[in-house]
């Protein structure tokens, strides 16, 4: 009788302790259902609440305007390629009214292009890296700004007034002294660079290509390379401008690629002088390495292959333009 007693107490026990566990587990298992529906509410909210990637079509049959500046100064004289100050800005207002804006070279290259629906992008160059393209003064605290009458100084007043119209360049410099003015060399191309402008080749002393050996090329073409990225800690110049627009008949290889003291380059883009919008990225028939510009050296259409006689015949075909269409 002892024996039944124990052994029913014992079947009891052992009931109420898988009973506890289960319940436990019941518990424990509820509590987890929770936390799981409130982790896929959250991500559905978060689904909600992020918009879809933006969607980028274009018309690729159209052109891109690869802009080339040389000098800048407050009267433009006699000198078919000085600008004005004053007409550098109406420049970049005629631009913005007929619907342009602003991208890197670097975009050019990578195909990134973003603008708004019916805009198209154009590219702004500069060679030489002159005083008045660029140059730093000291402002009333003693800090290094961009002086209003440079075209970057420009540049900053008109992007201050139109965001979207985007702030890029590509400032092609020449050996390795850069545009004057306040600042050692480091802090006038770090300024450029941190303000999202890039740094181009116009090579050591505008060589003329055509007369120089292979060792003279990549000296030309590295000195600059080396010495911007020793400035720079290790930034890229990748990009060439053409002095004069001249290349070399027999060594056009060691103009793309080469080595100098030791260091190698490449240059993804080479941009000539003229006279031509450029074909967009992603035609099959585009040659980075002999990218045409258009040049601006006035406000005139009627001097032919210049920035608004360009401008007024895609304003006549739109269908030159390489824009951005509804999605």
């Amino acid at each position: 009788m002892k024996k039944i007693l124990i052994l029913t107490i014992i079947g009891i026990c052992a009931i109420l302790v898988f009973v506890g566990c289960e319940n436990g587990k019941k518990e424990v298992d509820t509590q987890l259902d929770v936390q799981q529906n409130i982790e896929r509410e959250k991500e559905e909210e978060k689904k909600e609440e992020t918009p879809p990637p933006e969607v980028y079509h274009y018309n690729e049959s159209g052109k891109i305007m690869i802009v080339m500046y040389h000098k800048f100064a407050k009267e433009e004289g006699s000198d078919e390629w000085t600008r004005s100050f004053d007409n550098f800005y109406k420049d970049l207002q005629y631009l913005y009214d007929k619907g342009y804006r602003s991208i890197s070279l670097q975009d050019y290259i990578n195909n990134d292009i973003k603008v708004p629906v019916g805009c198209t992008p154009i590219i702004f160059t500069f060679d030489d890296g002159t005083k008045g393209q660029f140059n730093l003064i000291r402002d009333d605290e003693g800090n290094l700004v961009a002086n209003p009458e440079s075209a970057v100084g420009v540049m900053e007043k008109f992007y201050a007034e139109h965001p979207d119209f985007g702030l890029n360049g590509t400032f092609f410099v020449i050996g390795t002294s850069y545009f004057g003015g306040e600042g050692t060399n480091q802090e006038r191309l770090q300024y450029l660079v941190d303000k999202g402008f890039e740094i181009g080749n116009h090579t050591k002393s505008h060589v003329n290509f055509r007369n120089a050996s292979p060792e003279e090329i990549q000296e030309e073409i590295g000195t600059v390379v080396n010495n911007v990225a020793e400035l720079l800690d290790g930034y890229e110049v990748n990009t060439l401008a053409l002095p004069n627009g001249i290349s070399s008949k027999e060594y056009k290889e060691y103009i793309h690629k080469g080595e100098y003291d030791g260091k190698s380059y490449e240059n993804k883009v080479i941009l000539l002088v003229g006279a031509n919008p450029a074909l967009a990225p992603s035609n099959e028939d585009v040659n980075f390495l002999s990218l045409p510009r258009v040049r601006a050296r006035g406000g005139n259409k009627e001097v032919e292959y210049d920035l608004y006689w360009w401008l007024d015949q895609m304003e006549k075909n739109p269908k030159l333009k390489y824009y951005r269409l509804e999605s």
